[in-house]
């Protein structure tokens, strides 16, 4: 059984965890190709392709970057322009970040950018017509609905698995694939990629995923700040320092096991697999924004 395996490019700074202003990026350390290129030389030494879904913003500072990673034979895909929340973003605004982020990756590559994955999952309920976005700006896979709840975003009760989305009784040209959780005892316990991976035991890991492998394909994400422990240690609250910054030093023996334990390609050959996907329809709230 194969998994895919999928970086989210973007730097230590840019993440959900500060939610630094963009126009005060400029003020920090740029160490986003250096801890890329580290994941691209351990994937060379496993012999596996993953997906890179990589802003807009860091292709355009350093389209050497996706070259690089491009002429290894992995998969490029969006992560969006600028790691803006998308429930927190008009759809307007959405879309024109949604093209620039594509425009950008698709002038260094070459090739048609398909697969999207939206900064810390933040597809939400009142955000679903951004599904409908992506479909009509020519993408073909989303991973972006998080099958649980934490305080930044998700979508409790969502579907786990794979799925077409369905808004106001329209089948949208969209595979939606979510990050994999594990279902056990009634339970959603996520273990596949960011803070989990880092908090939770190599062997737990290596379980659940045997888990999942049981019934079908599974999906592990990492973020290239999460194997740079060097990175600067900001004076942030208590809980923003624990998330951001716990298990940095093991992060890199972590996925090495996992490398060494699973079969892993990109997110597109793994839905290759499998021709049909069931439809799901999605309810949107009353009162959407627009």
């Amino acid at each position: 059984m194969r998994n895919a395996l999928t970086v989210d490019v973007e730097d230590w700074y840019m993440t959900s965890d500060f939610s630094f202003d963009v126009s005060t990026w400029n003020q920090y350390e740029d160490r986003v190709v250096g801890s890329t290129m580290l994941l691209v030389e351990l994937f060379d030494h496993y012999k596996v392709q993953g997906t890179f879904f990589i802003l807009g913003c860091v292709a355009e500072r350093h389209p050497e970057l996706v070259e690089a990673i491009a002429r290894r034979g992995h998969e490029i895909a969006s992560h969006g322009g600028w790691h803006q929340m998308i429930n927190r973003m008009s759809l307007e605004e959405f879309r024109d970040d949604l093209r620039y982020s594509k425009q950008v990756l698709e002038g260094i590559t070459g090739k048609s950018v398909r697969l999207f994955r939206a900064p810390s999952w933040s597809i939400t309920p009142d955000r679903y017509e951004a599904l409908r976005i992506l479909a009509e700006e020519g993408f073909h896979v989303d991973s972006s609905l998080q099958p649980f709840r934490t305080p930044l975003s998700g979508v409790s009760g969502s579907p786990h698995t794979p799925f077409q989305p369905v808004l106001n009784d329209e089948t949208l040209s969209l595979l939606e694939f979510p990050p994999t959780v594990l279902k056990k005892a009634g339970m959603t316990i996520p273990f596949c990629g960011g803070f989990y991976l880092r908090t939770l035991p190599t062997w737990f890991l290596i379980w659940a995923l045997r888990q999942v492998n049981a019934e079908r394909s599974g999906l592990i994400y990492v973020h290239p700040w999460e194997f740079d422990p060097e990175q600067p240690r900001l004076d942030a609250a208590p809980h923003i320092k624990f998330i951001h910054y716990y298990g940095l030093n093991g992060t890199m023996k972590k996925l090495e096991r996992l490398l060494q334990t699973f079969q892993f390609t990109t997110l597109g050959e793994i839905i290759g697999l499998q021709p049909n996907y069931p439809p799901v329809a999605l309810l949107q709230p009353k009162g959407r924004l627009a």
